[in-house]
């Protein structure tokens, strides 16, 4: 140590022995971007989880789709929301493009085993022409063998069909865009509003006024089925009229499903209805007509339809609904479709047999047509989704209120 600190003493100033550089520069690069890359690749692959996690609950859980998309209208605006609907929608039907095999599926493919039920139609029913008229497929390159094909839906009362069904494909580009068309003969059945406990949202306080939100027991001993009704407040503000009272103000371009106390129906462009609107004594507003009196709205002649509705664009790909009647308005046709335009929607609805289309909700979660049948055990009314895939639970309408507005269906 002696020797050492000699040494040191004999140092010229300004001579200093070097000293190991600082842990500074390009020293501490080695490390941090492996750190960073490992940061990065944990942010993606959870990333990537969370949306793929999110994507299933959307498909699966009914409540998980509504749930996100109101919470990200609060933080982002519905602008913002819609678009990335747009965009995701996008995102399926490029995918589906690329792993589709170009073949349709069939009617029996698409229906649960316990709707299956008869697969011709009933003599009886046929001779006394109930049962509608079987149609041509629109494009045959896409078109499964029963398109077009009408056969009976089985329900729990079974004097005679109520209840038909058939699928089209209304796309020429897509095998896979499908729609479910439901024909309800009105003179064995009766169709019913419901508010929802929440939406339409009402333009005006309404003291004394009830939203239950669910199907009345006193017509549940007849209930048979029920389906979805129209688009949220915020989404065109389209009127409603349900119970004795408007909830929200008409709109004369709106297309309008009305109803009257003896079970005829209307559709139609408000400003155009036959009878004054307070002579109804309900009635529901959609978007403008799809088809009326036999024609094509001229917004959708189109391929290339942009707008059509409140939200989502004609030409996005995406679950969509409509109501129509036949020529002779003795036929409800309720459709509910599977990646389908606008254009798409009202084709295959017109192709049906009706001659005025109104659409009513859209996206993946809203859309449904559900029938009734008492459980075995306990005897309360269960759900049965009449095609694969529709999200809704078993008490859909009967057990839990419906924060949306909807429709259900009783044998007269």
């Amino acid at each position: 140590m002696a020797l050492a600190s000699l040494r040191n003493s004999f140092t010229p100033v300004g001579l200093r022995a070097p000293s190991a550089p600082t842990a500074s520069g390009w020293t501490r690069t080695n490390a941090p971007p492996r750190k960073r890359s490992r940061w990065l690749a944990v942010t993606l692959v959870l990333g990537a989880t969370t949306a793929l996690g999110s994507w299933t609950a959307v498909r699966h859980v009914p409540w998980f789709g509504p749930l996100v998309a109101a919470t990200l209208r609060a933080v982002v605006g519905g602008e913002r929301v819609t678009a990335l609907e747009e965009a995701v929608a996008s995102v399926e039907d490029h995918v589906e493009r690329a792993t589709s095999d170009g073949k349709a599926r069939s009617l029996g493919d698409a229906t649960p085993a316990a709707l299956l039920g008869t697969v011709e139609p009933d003599p009886v029913d046929t001779a006394l022409g109930h049962a509608p008229k079987d149609v041509a497929p629109l494009f045959r390159a896409v078109a499964a063998p029963d398109d077009g094909a009408f056969r009976p839906l089985p329900t729990r009362f079974e004097s005679g069909s109520a209840i038909y069904r058939t699928m089209l494909h209304p796309d020429p580009e897509r095998a896979y865009a499908e729609l479910f068309v439901f024909a309800l003969d009105l003179s064995q059945v009766l169709v019913h509003p419901v508010a929802g406990s929440v939406e339409p949202k009402a333009d005006r306080p309404l003291p004394g006024v009830s939203r239950p939100g669910v199907v009345p027991e006193a017509d549940r001993p007849r209930l048979i089925a029920a389906f979805n009704g129209g688009f949220k407040a915020e989404h065109g503000e389209f009127g409603m009229r349900v119970d004795g009272t408007e909830l929200l103000g008409a709109k004369s371009y709106s297309c309008t499903f009305a109803g009257n106390d003896d079970g005829a129906l209307t559709i139609g462009t408000f400003s155009k209805l036959a009878a004054p609107s307070e002579t109804y004594a309900w009635w529901r507003q959609t978007p403008s007509c799809m088809v009326e009196n036999g024609a094509l709205h001229p917004g959708l002649r189109s391929e290339s339809t942009k707008n059509w509705g409140a939200t989502i664009d004609g030409k996005t790909v995406i679950r969509r609904s409509a109501v129509g009647l036949s020529a002779d308005g003795k036929t409800l046709f309720v459709g509910i479709s599977n990646s389908t335009t606008a254009r798409a929607m009202a084709l295959g609805m017109q192709q049906a047999g009706a001659v005025t289309v109104a659409q009513l909700d859209v996206n993946f979660s809203f859309p449904r047509f559900l029938v009734y049948e008492p459980d075995t055990t306990t005897g309360a009314l269960t759900a049965v989704g009449a095609v694969n895939g529709l999200l809704y639970t078993p008490d859909e309408y009967v057990g839990h209120p419906s924060s949306r507005d909807f429709f259900y269906v009783t044998a007269r």
